[in-house]
C-alpha cells in the first residue's frame, strides 16, 4: 500500500527517530491504516496498533500482513485492559486521536500502560479559544499553505473526523495535573506535541 503525506504524518520521521533510540514495546493508539506502524516496525521489538474505526482497521491489516511484530487491535484504547508490568509499553504514540476521547481519562489510561522509564508522545489538535490562540492561526496559515503545495497537497485515507474541545491552556492545565513534568509545545500545522517520561519507581 501506497505511503502519503498530511499534516499528522509530516511527524512521523520525528516519531520513528524516538523508536531508533529507544525501540522496546510501542503502542499507536488509533493506528487508522497503519501506516505509522509500518514505519516503526523496522525499529522496534513490538508494535501494537488500537483504532475502534473497522474499515481503518481492514486497511491496516492489509498493509501489515506481512510484518511479524505487529498485534492489531479493533477496539477502544479507554477500555482496553490495562497490561501486566511485563507487556506494558516503553513508547506510547498518539497522533491526532486525543481530542477523540476524554482527555483526562485517556491521560490516566496512557500512564497506566506505559513501564516506569517509558516515553509518551503524542501529537495533538486544540481548539482556538482565546486571541492569541486565533493569532499564531492566522499567523501559520499561508506558511501551511505553502507547505501544502509543496508535498502536493493533503493526502490519505478516509478518517473519522472530530473538532478538538479543548484549548492548548486546558490541555496544559490537565496535563499538568495528570502528568507533572510533561512539555506540551505548539507547533506547525496547527498540532502541538506532548512529550513525557514516565518516572521511575524508587520504592
Amino acid at each position: 500500500m501506497d505511503t502519503y503525506w498530511n499534516h499528522n504524518t509530516a511527524f512521523h520521521e520525528e516519531l520513528v527517530d524516538n523508536a531508533k533510540i529507544h525501540g522496546g514495546r510501542v503502542l499507536d493508539i488509533g493506528c487508522g491504516d497503519g501506516l505509522l506502524l509500518q514505519r516503526l516496525a523496522p525499529f522496534a521489538q513490538q508494535v501494537v496498533g488500537i483504532d475502534p474505526d473497522s474499515k481503518s482497521f481492514e486497511r491496516a491489516r492489509t498493509r501489515l500482513a506481512a510484518v511479524s511484530n505487529v498485534t492489531l487491535i479493533n477496539g477502544d484504547f479507554l477500555t482496553m485492559p490495562i497490561p501486566s508490568h511485563e507487556e506494558r509499553f516503553s513508547t506510547v504514540i498518539c497522533v491526532a486521536t486525543l481530542h477523540h476521547m476524554d482527555l483526562r481519562s485517556a491521560l490516566v489510561k496512557m500512564n497506566q500502560v506505559l513501564v516506569p522509564g517509558g516515553r509518551l508522545l503524542i501529537i495533538g489538535l486544540a481548539a482556538d479559544k482565546s486571541m492569541i490562540d486565533f493569532i499564531i492561526a492566522g499567523l501559520l496559515l499561508l506558511p501551511i499553505r505553502i507547505m501544502d503545495r509543496a508535498h502536493g497537497g493533503m493526502q490519505g485515507p478516509n478518517v473519522r473526523i472530530a473538532e478538538p474541545k479543548e484549548s492548548i491552556k486546558e490541555i496544559r492545565q490537565a496535563v499538568n495535573e495528570i502528568l507533572p513534568g510533561a512539555i506540551v509545545r505548539r507547533r506547525f500545522y496547527y498540532r502541538y506535541l506532548l512529550s513525557w517520561v514516565k518516572p521511575t519507581d524508587t520504592h
